[in-house]
């Protein structure tokens, strides 16, 4: 019987086995040509593509790793296990695939042919931009990540997040209301 559930265990754990990556054995590296590359178990990945698995929820755990062909090598469970050299080569490379400025002001919103046209100001880190965005299919692409924060998708893929609908001037938020689903 001992045997049967030593087996049973066995399998259990090679059936759920997701791949995390044992961080001892990788070093993330730049390459000379400005991509992220990896050593890993004897093989250098000289160009890695991140992704994550938990973009919104939890951005900084379960990270796809996958070659340039887009094999995956593995997951890395979370990024709080990595050193700080470490850390900061994977942080880089998510966030430049990541980029989700965040939205200041709603200038203007106009609805043409199906489109959602924004005037956006925008900004990271102190600095402020104007930026024009159009959205198709509002009802996927200006989406609730909590009570309080918003994420806006346009047709090329960017991402801007409004960290507080509560924190928007009166005029914003009357032009984006419509648009709240």
């Amino acid at each position: 019987m001992e045997t049967a559930r030593k087996v049973s265990e066995s399998s259990l754990t090679l059936a759920i086995d997701i791949g995390i990556l044992d961080l001892k054995k990788a070093e993330f590296y730049e390459t000379p040509g400005g991509f992220t590359g990896l050593r890993y178990e004897g093989k250098d990945y000289d160009r890695i593509i991140l992704r994550r698995a938990l973009p919104i929820g939890h951005p900084m755990e379960y990270i796809s790793v996958a070659d340039k062909d887009n094999k995956e090598i593995g997951i890395i469970r979370s990024l709080a296990e990595l050193s700080e050299e470490q850390y900061a080569i994977v942080a880089a490379e998510l966030e430049s695939r990541y980029y989700s400025p965040t939205v200041h002001e709603i200038k203007s919103v106009k609805d043409k042919l199906g489109y959602v046209y924004m005037e956006l100001v925008i900004g990271r880190d102190g600095a402020k931009y104007a930026k024009n965005c159009a959205v198709k299919d509002v009802s996927r692409n200006i989406r609730m990540l909590d009570d309080d924060r918003l994420a806006i998708f346009d047709v090329d893929g960017n991402r801007y997040i409004i960290q507080s609908l509560s924190g928007l001037d009166k005029k914003s938020l009357k032009r984006l209301e419509p648009y709240l689903f």
